[in-house]
């Protein structure tokens, strides 16, 4: 795994530092590795770390647990409600509530997966989601140091990472496309400023010219260190879905769902543009 330490010490709550050393201290018990995927990987990194402003926070957490199978899942899932602080929810496997109101998705991935990277949930399997990515994603994570005394480090995704399976997601999931394509969307248009001003004029320079413009030149940076992550038997995935969403299409679907979240209907073209731009930093490094 990529070493990469984010220290946040002293800018999370209490509530959020809590929860996590409880997950933390259950799974390293049971040698499940985790990270922290999803809106609140978006919310800390952006918010805490570059001052980003990401509109509404997320009222929940998406945890990616790389287990073997499914009584190794229930055994993760069987500890943290054991501690007293998280209880089962009746209505969705995956999900646990901490403290009784705060949910928790708990996601499984690794071998316990089906050959083609899907879950079928037991003991109906009539759930199914995707976990295409979430190993590359994990192996390319970064460690978030919560609390600096008694040290606290949680592995969460990077942005590449996230933004990666946000497309992925946003493919699967009907229900979730137009999160995912707003997280994708403001991914795109902060890339720069999440750290990454350094890299574009010390590593990245060729971005740099005479119609330089700062927004697509983080889009296109994405698009490179999101290609940097990609497994071989991904990248045709990847490319496909952004294929069917960019060039000369009847229809946009993805920048479409870009726009449902209140975005102003003359940010369409931009939206596109950065999308292409994506694509392009992506075929770029493949």
């Amino acid at each position: 795994m990529k070493e990469s330490l984010l220290d946040l010490s002293g800018k999370i709550d209490d509530f959020t530092v809590g929860l996590f050393e409880t997950i933390a201290e259950v799974a390293e018990s049971l040698s499940v590795p985790f990270f922290v995927v999803g809106a609140m990987a978006r919310d800390i990194i952006l918010s805490k770390s570059y001052g980003i402003e990401i509109g509404r926070a997320t009222q929940d957490i998406d945890l990616g647990v790389q287990v073997q199978d499914w009584s190794e899942y229930e055994q993760l899932k069987a500890g943290l409600v054991t501690t007293g602080k998280f209880g089962l929810d009746k209505k969705q496997a995956q999900r646990l509530l901490y403290e009784e109101l705060f949910p928790i998705y708990v996601i499984p991935f690794g071998a316990i997966a089906e050959p083609d990277d899907y879950l079928s949930w037991p003991p109906e399997h009539d759930q199914t989601m995707t976990t295409l990515g979430f190993g590359e994603a994990y192996h390319n994570s970064i460690t978030v140091r919560m609390r600096e005394d008694p040290v606290l480090d949680i592995q969460f995704v990077s942005l590449a990472g996230l933004a990666l399976l946000k497309i992925i997601s946003w493919n699967d999931n009907k229900l979730r496309r137009g999160k995912d394509a707003y997280d994708l969307l403001l991914l795109m248009r902060t890339y720069l400023d999440a750290g990454n001003q350094e890299r574009l004029w010390n590593e990245e320079e060729d971005l740099v010219g005479e119609d330089f413009d700062y927004v697509r030149a983080g889009s296109i940076l994405l698009g490179r260190d999101i290609a940097t992550i990609l497994s071989p038997d991904i990248k045709e995935a990847v490319v496909k879905i952004l294929d069917k969403e960019t060039g000369e299409q009847n229809k946009y679907r993805l920048v479409e769902n870009m726009m449902d979240r209140g975005a102003e209907s003359s940010d369409f073209e931009e939206a596109l543009q950065l999308l292409e731009d994506l694509k392009a930093g992506i075929l770029e490094r493949l």
